[in-house]
């Protein structure tokens, strides 16, 4: 599945977001502000569609296109870091995915 540029940052975003099982109304507001309400909704509705293999597959098809320069996939991350502080507090699991992330863009 093909994604625009900021399908793909709302989907990640979700994906992080979502770690913990829960995701947070402080966590949406910055989608929010990150993305714009329709792109965060309609991800939304896509994500909750999805398993963790298919956002996977969907990460990994997508990314050669949005995450292809250091800086590129460090803008995705650190989006990714802004989700997973909203809530001011981060969780070893919170921690390990974004190093899984930075991985996973590579």
């Amino acid at each position: 599945m093909t994604l625009n540029k900021e399908e793909f940052k709302t989907l990640l975003m979700l994906y992080a977001a979502n770690i913990d099982g829960n995701i947070q109304s402080e966590e949406v507001r910055i989608m929010l502000e990150k993305s714009g309400f329709d792109t965060v909704e309609r991800m939304e509705k896509l994500f909750s569609k999805m398993n963790d293999a298919e956002v996977l597959e969907c990460i990994r098809e997508n990314k050669d296109f949005y995450a292809d320069t250091e800086a590129s996939r460090l803008d995705l991350i650190h989006d990714c870091c802004a989700i997973i502080e909203a809530d001011e507090k981060c969780t070893l699991m919170e921690e390990q995915m974004v190093r899984a992330m930075g991985r996973l863009l590579e």
